[in-house]
């Protein structure tokens, strides 16, 4: 008989704690001064969020954070209606993947809306007591 696998309540990697690193730090706290930035590349010129420490295209070591226009844009999205036991949430989430312009990548944040679209463009609403984290754009919000 085969025994059915899952997920305790806390997963294992809540268990580690891990390092931003140095561009990743330099990352965090310019979104604790309410900026949004991307790492760049001096080899190539790209952009990139969230910041990696080597250019994921030619493995450059990325030294440097550029500030990004904070107006993105909603390439998907979903609509998060019950809790992770089932149960219904009291309001529902909009969960959405936001492009920037000229910056590979993105970030996956909640947008505040009652008709999510694709191509929508948003921007953050920062919290107004910031900690370095992710956390600090409280959602985004149409532009």
């Amino acid at each position: 008989m085969r025994r059915i696998k899952h997920f305790p309540e806390v997963m294992e990697i809540e268990a580690y704690v891990y390092t931003a690193g140095p561009i990743g730090t330099r990352w965090l706290e310019a979104l604790r001064a309410g900026r949004l930035t991307a790492a760049y590349c001096p080899k190539c010129g790209r952009l990139f969020m969230p910041p990696k420490m080597y250019c994921p295209y030619d493995f450059e070591e990325v030294k440097e954070l550029r500030e990004v226009e904070p107006v993105g844009v909603v390439e998907t999205y979903t609509v998060v209606e019950r809790d992770f036991y089932g149960e219904p949430l009291k309001e529902r989430k909009v969960l959405a993947f936001i492009r920037f312009p000229g910056v590979e990548g993105g970030l996956i944040h909640y947008v505040k809306t009652d008709r999510p679209r694709v191509g929508m463009r948003v921007k953050p609403k920062w919290r107004s007591e910031r900690k370095g984290l992710v956390t600090d754009i409280e959602y985004f919000e149409e532009a």
